[in-house]
Formats: structure tokens, sequence, C-alpha cells
């Protein structure tokens, strides 16, 4: 080699060297603040669990045993287990708009879209379709597409179909459910928005309240949502004025409790926590803490257990076990020392918090919506000493606010 050449070549190798300095430094950034991400997240949560927080509980519990607090849970319009119809649907809810029902909870899951379709019919059917736009308010659900089934690719039936919420297979639980369409798990901005202006053409209506997060209970749902633009996109359409409310629908309180610690403040206008706040499971308390810390309104759903509260066998979406079937009986009976039926004293339990403004119920027939409204009156008569004798019978723990006791 040259002498004239070697400074080129040293120049050359310290052009090189600081260029791999800089990328090893780039990268243990990028790495540092993830890590003080993940400590700066954990020091809150460890501070929000240390510090003394109180539940802030209506000074006047019957002031929220109203219908205008109950929310229609259009599920069972979708014929959950069983076969339902039209006409059913339609008459059921034309008995909750009858008795005050103004909103209303739905999702493509929820029979691939039969859900959606029933309720808009029904509701266009008993009040017209500018009625209907100006009276009720609708929730719907994102993170399921229903794609015909030749739109969907080999690619998506392999890794992204959700074959469980198909009809002829395990676990399907609406046998009505469209055969020529398969649900799509998308939790990014395109899924939420294209899911969004679907749902509107089932509905038959111009526009939602509010659209929830479903079921984004997985790290790879949850990963989407957050970092595939998913959450965006409901906030744009908020800003864009094409719905009212960002929300989510969730069951498990550990992701919603997380989706909102890791969210911009102002992220989310509503909260459906179903499973979590009622008489069996209390699992959503820190949620409720939460979400009355950043005045998130919660939509509390599940306030029946799963219908084992009102004569069910299902305790999340499955058959009761034998040690939620005896805490069941031991609330029965004390409701029948205090005589008063048990969904009242769920009802009563259900809406106590103030931060839980709306409650949702699934009906599935006009008797069972009349049932209900009956149910939710009968709540303002429960006995303060009821739930004296829940805590020492040790139905409810020491902490768990009830409608006349500060936790």
């Amino acid at each position: 080699m040259t002498r004239h050449c070697m400074p080129r070549l040293a120049s050359l190798v310290a052009v090189v060297a600081v260029a791999i300095v800089a990328v090893v430094i780039a990268r243990l950034s990028v790495a540092y603040e993830t890590v003080h991400r993940i400590h700066t997240l954990a020091r809150a949560s460890r501070s929000r669990s240390t510090t003394t927080r109180t539940m802030e509980l209506r000074s006047s519990p019957s002031s929220a045993l109203d219908v205008d607090r109950l929310i229609l849970g259009a599920s069972p319009l979708a014929g959950i287990y069983a076969p339902s119809s039209d006409d059913v649907a339609n008459a059921t809810v034309a008995e909750a708009l009858a008795l005050g029902f103004t909103r209303f909870d739905t999702a493509p899951h929820y029979g691939l879209g039969l859900s959606e379709r029933r309720l808009g019919a029904a509701l266009r059917a008993a009040l017209g379709e500018s009625e209907a736009n100006a009276r009720v308010k609708v929730y719907t659900k994102v993170g399921r597409v229903m794609k015909p089934i030749d739109e969907v690719t080999e690619e998506e039936k392999a890794s992204s179909v959700e074959w469980g919420n198909v009809p002829g297979h395990d676990g399907c639980i609406f046998p009505e459910a469209p055969r020529d369409v398969l649900p799509v798990l998308d939790y990014a901005s395109g899924g939420f928005e294209r899911s969004h202006a679907d749902s509107l053409m089932r509905l038959g209506l111009d526009k939602v309240e509010g659209l929830r997060i479903h079921d984004a209970e997985t790290p790879e749902r949850f990963e989407a949502a957050m970092s595939g633009g998913g959450v965006a996109a409901l906030a744009r359409l908020r800003a864009q004025g094409k719905i009212a409310e960002v929300s989510l629908g969730m069951n498990d309180a550990a992701y919603v409790l997380r989706m909102i610690r890791e969210s911009a403040p102002g992220t989310f206008d509503s909260v459906m926590m179903a499973g979590s706040w009622n008489l069996i499971d209390q699992d959503g308390y820190e949620v409720l803490l939460e979400c009355q810390e950043r005045n998130i309104a919660v939509h509390n759903a599940g306030v029946f257990a799963s219908g084992l509260l009102v004569g069910g066998a299902h305790y999340k979406y499955a058959p009761a076990p034998e040690h939620i079937k005896a805490k069941t009986a031991q609330w029965q009976a004390l409701a029948n020392a205090y005589d008063v039926p048990l969904p009242a004293v769920a009802l009563a339990f259900a809406l106590a918090p103030e931060i839980i403004t709306l409650c949702a119920v699934g009906v599935k027939s006009p008797s069972e919506v009349a049932q209900n409204v009956a149910w939710l009156r009968a709540a303002r008569d429960v006995n303060p000493q009821l739930w004296i004798d829940a805590k020492s019978q040790g139905l409810l723990g020491d902490h768990i606010p009830t409608p006349s006791l500060s936790p």
C-alpha cells in the first residue's frame, strides 16, 4: 500500500468508527428511553396503589336508579346461545323506547353484524329514520372487521380470522350469524375507520355516539391499537365530529387500566368495563379509582355476572364453577332475608359509585326489558343493613364501597 493512501484509509476508518459509535449511542438512547418509560409507568402504578384514594359515592343513591341510567345491551338481539328473530328484536327495542331507554350498545362482534342490523332496523321502525338519528345514542365497537369471504386473504384466514365466532365452529355463541362474512381482527387505524363506516351502513344511522375499542386484551391486540394508530384514528373521528366519545369495551380490568394509563390525558371519554364490578367480582376497583381521577365516565356492564344473578348458569361466558355458585347462593339468601329481588341488589351495587354514569343490561324480549326496569325501581328499597351483613359475611371486602356505606 502506498504512503499517500494510508491517510485516506485512516480517515475512512475514523469516519466508520464515528458512525458505528453514533449508531450504538442512538440505540442505547432508545433502550434507555424504553426502560425509563417502563420504570416511570411502574412508579406511577406503585404510587397510585400506595396512595389512599377514596371512591366517591352518590350522596343520594336513588338518584342513579332511573331508567335514563340504563343502556340496552343489544348482543341478545343477535340470538346469543339460541336463535331469535327480527320481530322479537323490533318488539324489544320498541318496549325499551316506550319505557324511557335512550342509549343502546352493540358491536360488529355480536352475530357478525346481526345485532347492529336488527338494532338499527328496530330503531327506525319504532321512531322513523330522522327521529332515530336525533333521539337515541348508539354505541358500537371496533377491533373486528366483517369481510365478505371472497375478500379475506389466505394469510388473514391463517392469522387474523376469529374462527371461534364463526357459525359451525366450536365456541360460536351466535347460531344465526351470517355465513357469508368472516370476522377479521384489525386494531390498526384503517381497520377502525372501516369498521366505523361498515357499522353505520348496518345500523342505517347517520352517526353513533361513541366507538369502543373491543377486547384489546392480548399483547398483540393491545399493541396494534396503541402503536398501529387505532386510538389516534378514534381521536380524529371525534375531532371531526363523527363521534362524541372515544371509549373502551373490555372484560379484563388490568388491560383497561393499562390502556388508560399509557394514553394521554383526555384520550378516553368513557370506558365500558364488563364483568368486573358486580356482586361476585370487584376486580375493577382500581379502574374506577383511575377513571374518577381522570374524569372518565364508566359504563358498567355484566352487572348480573353473565346472568348468574338472574338465575342463569353461566359465569364469564362459561359454566359457573362451584365456588361461584356457592357465593351466588349466599347472596340469594341475603336478598331473601331482606325480601328484595337479588337483581335489584345487583343494580343498587352496580350504580353506587359516582363515576359509574350508566349501567348496561342485556335483554332479549319485551318482558325482560320491563323486568329490568322493575328491578331498578326495587333497587331503591334495598335496606342499608343488607350491605353491613354482606361485609360481615365476607361477601364484600371492607374496602368495597356500597350504596350506603363508605369504603
